[in-house]
């Protein structure tokens, strides 16, 4: 186990993490984005977060049907589409 201290960065409050320790759970480039939790304990949980593979895996059960149902109940009326006006410059369409 190892000791790190927490110090002031500027009006923040900060901790170094060693890079043998980062280099243990895989980080290795930057940015890397970690996901921050206190858990019942009071001790603070960092959890690296995982990138998406593919867009494919970002919207992995997101259902269309239900998000455009909610939608519709609130814009009632309203098209799902904007019209933007007419083209202004030498727009080919």
């Amino acid at each position: 186990m190892r000791t790190v201290e927490l110090k002031k960065w500027g009006n923040s409050l900060a901790v170094r993490l060693p890079k043998t320790v980062l280099s243990k759970v895989g980080v290795s480039e930057l940015p890397t984005k970690f996901d921050i939790t206190v858990n019942k304990n009071n001790e603070i949980i960092l959890r690296k977060q995982k990138e998406p593979e593919s867009l494919k895996e970002l919207f992995k059960g997101f259902d269309y049907q239900k998000y455009w149902s909610d939608w519709e109940k609130e814009n009632p009326g309203r098209s799902k589409e904007e019209d933007w006006g007419g083209p202004v410059g030498r727009e080919v369409f």
